[in-house]
């Protein structure tokens, strides 16, 4: 929001400079981003009156221009030609100086001496307009100083305004934060009621969406170029002068923040206009030229032949002000903040006043802007307003809000005494009364609709008594910092897991429902059920996702297709599972809605090599151990007990070459190698490793640090031990069976080989483990050694029917 200093002090006048005033309102909330002077610098710059024009012989476009500026007459050769005798034009003589630090000389032309320059607006820095020549009101004072008289040394604050305080993208609003700031005298214009018939009846069709509606009419205008006072401000506002008609509703927007739009009263069809939502197949040519067609959605204010602006946010061709213009209707109405986003998004249309209607305008302001509006035109084109309506189905209601001054404290961290939060919050217009039990009773203003609960009134109190003199201190929460102990272990798992040779990944938490059905899942397993995004990203990204696979499997195609072949990854992220009937859905949510389960996962995928060639031996591809020795190093960091595994042909794993994984008896996942038709239908490698596990339960409550067991000062006994089980039965159990036999004293059992033969007989193997065991009160002998190696036989035979091979 640009304001230019003259225009804010037309109400509110603190005597500060503009620097001042800028740092007073940064210090507020509303940075000033920039204090802004366009026309700096022009001096010597006359108002003159065009006495004689004649074509410059040996040219076909320039002319010579005698300029009266009061006192002598001066020739200037010019391009342009967009004066007539007797203008009012702005003459630069040499030595006057313009914007950019421009000097302006005399030139020889064709034979003919310039003495100086007649200067467009884009020249003076009051415009945008470098194709003819500034032309003057008639009433402009001839030989003045045109800086003096249109204030051209005039600073411009730049605003910048935060969503929340739309009340700001106006003068008045901005001069109502002045006032309070400095404590100077605000001085508001009066708002005029409209009187008599408006020669057009109006309907509001959806009084929700359109609360109010004053309409105006003037006769008898006459369409022309503003005068230069209003042209200069609107430029410095950061608006493109066009005709008074159009300027003076954008000149009441900027003032008032409330938009306004001018119809050509002669081009409505009547016998009414309504204010209504848009029907199938209507269409609409907006002021910019552009076809739109109509969405239901969309607010629109219709007459007899259908739409004629797209309510909010832009006006239509059809009764757009032209030269002919005699008669205006004004529309000065009060739109849904929802509904102008809604249509201003989808039609891809931002304008000034589309802008102001997304940060809410209160209801109230519509009489103030009608009539300052209708007052600028009379002014500025003639006319009379002859009648107009006020349509305002339900008054809104002020907002109430009660306010407790020592929370107030509580929560500022600040004294400011009861007394002064009063003041405070009088200084920008609100009713403030305090009751028997210490609170405050306070009605907001109609100016301020952000101000719906007490929080809101402690950011006032704050910023009106000054973000400066906020104590720098940090209120004691009583509760100690750090790290959770679930967070703890999770940052150890990754930790782990980079010095492991993985390499952690961050995907979209958003997968297709294809997705799940190439992983092979049935359609009754409970990772398909998902829950489907409102507004996705693509059909790729639709649903929410229920495993970390989709995500890591377009990881290692991404990184395959681009020759890096030697991938392994690992993610710890959630993943979100719909609730079924019945199902009370995770804790925490409001009443009546069912929140989804959100499991903590961790996922792993891995091809190519794990470990790189060297000049000593070959690269090693990426096996099921692993993925194995992954999930290990995670139950290290978290410093659980025992992990375990057992075979299982679980989807979307090949049969044989995946494991189900327990920690501590917990299961918590599975981890294998793809199935072919899986890492087909996702495009990845041949024989590609992935798996998931349960993360949240392996970290529940926390990283466990274990102490580390105490090395024996004896030696310790190693010995082997095969045994012959059946074929189905896993080694993990057999393994289980042999730490059962001998007990604590056990410190490393390792299968170190797997034999078949025939003399084993049919259906029969062997498994070898190197075990070790240590006592640190005694030597242990070989009696121990048998002893130990009996306990074994007996507990492999009672636990999966195995005998020892000897």
């Amino acid at each position: 929001m640009r304001v230019p200093l003259s225009w804010l002090h037309d109400y509110v006048d603190p005597g500060l400079t503009a620097e001042q005033l800028a740092d007073l309102l940064t210090f507020g909330g509303l940075e000033v981003e920039a204090v802004l002077r366009p026309s700096a610098g022009v001096r010597g710059v006359k108002v003159a009156e065009v006495a004689a024009v004649e074509r410059l012989q040996g040219s076909d476009k320039l002319r010579v221009v005698e300029a009266f500026d009061g006192q002598r007459t001066w020739e200037v050769v010019a391009g342009a030609a967009n004066y007539r005798l007797g203008d009012k034009v702005p003459l630069a003589t040499p030595g006057a100086a313009l914007p950019g630090g421009i000097t302006v000389g005399r030139k020889q032309l064709f034979g003919r001496v310039s003495n100086g320059m007649l200067a467009s607006a884009a020249e003076l820095g009051v415009g945008d307009d470098h194709r003819g020549i500034w032309v003057l009101d008639d009433d402009a004072p001839l030989g003045a100083e045109l800086a003096d008289w249109l204030a051209l040394d005039d600073a411009v604050l730049d605003v910048s305004v935060t969503p929340d305080r739309g009340y700001a993208l106006s003068v008045i609003g901005l001069g109502c934060d002045v006032a309070a700031l400095t404590g100077a005298e605000l001085r508001l214009p009066d708002a005029e009621a409209p009187t008599g018939d408006p020669g057009v009846p109006v309907t509001i069709v959806d009084p929700d969406r359109c609360r109010r509606f004053d309409a105006r009419t003037i006769r008898g205008v006459r369409v022309a170029r503003s005068p230069a006072w209003l042209q200069r401000r609107l430029f410095a506002a950061g608006m493109r002068p066009v005709s008074n008609i159009v300027d003076a509703p954008n000149h009441a927007m900027l003032e008032t923040g409330n938009p306004v739009h001018a119809y050509d009263l002669a081009l409505l069809a009547g016998p009414r206009i309504e204010v209504r939502t848009a029907r199938p197949g209507e269409m609409l040519v907006t002021l910019d030229g552009v076809e739109r067609i109509l969405d239901p959605d969309d607010l629109v204010i219709a007459d007899a032949d259908g739409p004629v602006a797209l309510a909010g946010v832009m006006g239509g061709e059809a009764t757009e002000i032209n030269d002919a213009t005699a008669d205006v209707l004004l529309e000065v109405a009060n739109f849904s903040a929802r509904t102008v986003l809604r249509s201003a998004r989808r039609h891809r249309l931002v304008t000034e006043g589309s802008l102001r209607w997304e940060r809410t305008v209160p209801a109230e302001t519509t009489t103030l802007a009608a009539t300052r509006c209708a007052a600028l035109i009379t002014q500025t084109a003639g006319g009379t307003v002859v009648g107009g309506a006020d349509h305002y189905p339900a008054p809104t209601a002020p907002i109430t809000i009660r306010l407790r001054p020592q929370r107030a404290r509580d929560h500022l961290g600040m004294e400011v005494d009861d007394d002064r939060q009063r003041q405070l919050l009088r200084s920008i217009a609100c009713e403030v009364v305090a009751e028997q039990d210490g609170t405050f009773t306070v009605v907001a203003p109609a100016y301020r609709p952000d101000l719906v609960e007490e929080a809101d009134l402690y950011e006032e109190i704050a910023r009106l008594h000054g973000y400066d003199r906020v104590p720098e201190s940090v209120p004691s929460s009583g509760t100690v910092g750090g790290r959770g102990r679930e967070d703890a272990a999770r940052r150890e798992v990754r930790r782990a897991l980079a010095g492991g040779g993985w390499t952690e990944v961050l995907t979209f938490p958003f997968i297709a429902d294809d997705d799940l059905v190439a992983l092979g899942w049935d359609a009754d397993d409970l990772r398909r059920r998902t829950i489907a995004l409102v507004n996705p990203l693509s059909k790729e990204e639709a649903v929410l996702r229920t495993s970390l696979l989709p995500g890591l499997l377009r990881v290692v195609r991404h990184n395959v297709n681009r020759q890096t072949a030697d991938v392994a990854v690992f993610e710890a992220g959630h993943v979100f599972i719909a609730p079924t009937a019945g199902d009370p859905g995770a804790p925490g949510g409001p009443a009546g809605v069912t929140l989804p389960a959100e499991p903590l996962m961790l996922g792993f995928a891995a091809c190519g090599n794990f470990e790189s060639p060297r000049h000593d031996r070959p690269g090693r591809p990426a096996d099921l151990y692993d993925l194995l020795g992954a999930v290990d190093l995670v139950r290290r960091a978290c410093g659980r007990g025992s992990l375990t595994s057992e075979a299982t042909a679980q989807t979307p794993f090949h049969p044989g070459r995946a494991a189900r994984l327990r920690v501590d008896g917990d299961d918590v996942g599975v981890v294998g190698e793809l199935h072919p038709r899986v890492s087909a239908a996702f495009e990845v490698p041949e024989r590609t490793l992935a798996g998931e596990v349960r993360l949240d339960r392996v970290v529940a409550g926390g990283v466990t640090l274990a102490r580390g067991r105490v090395p024996s000062p004896l030696p310790g006994l190693r010995f082997d031990v095969a045994v012959v089980v059946d074929e189905a039965v896993p080694a993990a159990a057999v393994e289980a069976a042999v730490r059962d036999a001998v007990g604590e004293r056990l410190t490393a059992c390792t299968l170190f080989d797997e034999f078949r033969g025939p003399q084993l007989g049919s259906g029969r193997k062997s498994l070898a483990f190197a075990l070790r065991v240590d006592d640190p009160g005694r030597q242990l002998t070989d009696a121990d050694e048998a002893a130990f190696i009996d306990a074994v036989e007996r507990s492999v035979g009672r636990a999966v029917g195995g005998q020892l091979r000897r």
